[in-house]
């Protein structure tokens, strides 16, 4: 399968997902895989998610149960969802 195409079928089957974590599955440069993006992106087939990650409190419970982990600063990581638009959904 093209990289076009594989990038577009990993969105489509993951629902979201960065960069990187495309790039890992499909085995190809994160370069590669941003420009692919941008052309999906481009198309309005694809948009870009801020997503919110919690940085470890150091303790791996998990649960969050301690309280800590919700008044840790959030960190951002870009993420891409398929909508569709321009393209198979």
């Amino acid at each position: 399968m093209k990289p076009l195409f594989a990038v577009r079928e990993v969105l489509l089957r993951q629902g979201m997902a960065s960069a990187s974590q495309m790039a890992a599955e499909l085995k190809l440069s994160v370069g590669l895989v941003e420009d692919m993006l941008a052309y999906w992106q481009c198309r309005g087939a694809v948009e870009p998610v801020l997503v919110g990650t919690h940085k470890s409190c150091g303790n791996r419970c998990n649960s969050g149960g301690c309280g800590s982990c919700s008044s840790t600063p959030t960190s951002s990581v870009q993420a891409y969802r398929w909508c569709g638009v321009g393209g198979r959904q």
